[in-house]
């Protein structure tokens, strides 16, 4: 964070760049290594899971403990920085998933690992445009 604000970076852009990047990385190797090995089904498993884990787990703990430590008071301090684009963003990229898995017969092809690249290097354009 202090080398980003000493490069007038945002905070976004390190969040959805630089902090994914650093978080998900793990996720990617295992993934992967599952993936050369043959258990397919672990490696999407195993990314579902851990954004499942970090939305759930990584937002919602530390939202509920700050609350339950200020009197169940809602917490406020929460900045848009277009989290609702970002969210829609995240449930048409979903969408999309679903039905080429449903038209593919659950088969992943190279085309739609090809896709999914293009769709997040088109969101970092729009998010970093955006700030």
């Amino acid at each position: 964070e202090a080398l980003a604000e000493l490069m007038d970076i945002p905070d976004a852009v390190i969040g959805f760049t630089v902090s994914a990047a650093g978080t998900s990385l793990p996720n990617y190797v295992a993934s992967k290594v599952a993936a050369e090995k043959g258990f397919g089904n672990q490696a999407v498993s195993n990314a579902f899971g851990s954004n499942t884990f970090n939305i759930m787990i990584g937002l919602g703990l530390p939202w509920f403990l700050y609350i339950a430590v200020n009197g169940f008071e809602p917490y406020h301090g929460l900045r848009n920085d277009n989290i609702i684009e970002s969210i829609v963003i995240l449930a048409v990229v979903l969408a999309i998933f679903v039905v080429m898995m449903l038209m593919s017969d659950f088969v992943l092809y190279k085309w739609q690992g090809i896709s999914f690249v293009v769709l997040y290097v088109a969101y970092i354009v729009y998010a970093i445009a955006e700030v």
